[in-house]
């Protein structure tokens, strides 16, 4: 299924936007050096988040994009620029550039916190509130509502990992999912789904009380907002608005 946004569509099956006017692919929520915090707690995960990463850099390096825009989280760690992350990070520079991505910029998320001067040095371009893609395409993370966001504008979040919990063959399935909603100022607002694999984020779910970021919750008509399954597997799938689905649905 082809989902129509302004100036913008989905990478295939993939977790990410391709903004043809701006020649850029838009990702969020990459948290790279989250397998190293958890080993540090006890925890030993697959290290899956760069992996990840570098294939959906893989599928937009086949179009011939010259930009890529993190939307914030590319790190996980809050309180310090961890070795792992140094390393992770310098990884999916360099990576990026090796595919011909001559442009990447990151729109700095809440976890992004030391991270300027090492994205610097390799040539990144670090934006604290927000990116402008032209004709009213504005991207930001979305853990706070920044000035600039207009009347009749597409915004881009991520930060709530949005996902959807339905009942498949009698077991509770969890899917990343694109949530599409109109803004009550006009335009509309679009979440991104994760890059990353390990947070779950946001269930979804008409009620403002359940979302993260204080753009969903203020900002969007969640009643009438749709979310779109975005999988590998399953392929990508337009639901019906949020106030129908959770009506009918037993979720």
């Amino acid at each position: 299924m082809s989902v129509q946004l302004r100036d913008l569509r989905l990478l295939g099956r993939s977790p990410a936007l391709v903004h043809e006017l701006s020649s850029s692919l838009v990702i969020s929520d990459v948290h790279l050096g989250y397998e190293d915090s958890m080993a540090s707690q006890g925890v030993y995960l697959p290290r899956l988040q760069l992996r990840r990463a570098k294939l959906i850099i893989d599928e937009a390096s086949k179009l011939g994009l010259s930009r890529i825009v993190v939307n914030g989280d590319l790190k996980h760690v809050f309180e310090k620029l961890t070795k792992g992350e140094k390393v992770e990070i310098a990884e999916f520079v360099r990576y990026a550039i090796s595919k011909g991505f001559k442009d990447i910029v990151l729109v700095r998320g809440n976890h992004d916190t030391f991270v300027s001067q090492i994205l610097r040095d390799f040539g990144v371009e670090v934006v604290e509130d927000y990116l402008d893609l032209g004709n009213g395409v504005l991207l930001t993370h979305g853990h706070k509502v920044v000035e600039g966001i207009r009347s009749g504008a597409t915004v881009i979040i991520g930060h709530e990992h949005p996902s959807l919990e339905i009942n498949m063959a009698g077991a509770k399935v969890k899917l990343q999912v694109l949530l599409r909603a109109p803004l009550k100022s006009g335009g509309e607002l679009v979440v991104l789904p994760a890059v990353s694999l390990y947070q779950t984020g946001t269930s979804v779910t008409p009620s403002p009380d359940t979302y993260l970021s204080p753009i969903t919750k203020e900002l969007a008509v969640l009643e009438e907002a749709v979310p779109v399954i975005v999988d590998r597997e399953i392929g990508v799938v337009e639901l019906p608005p949020l106030k129908e689905l959770f009506s009918s649905w037993s979720l």
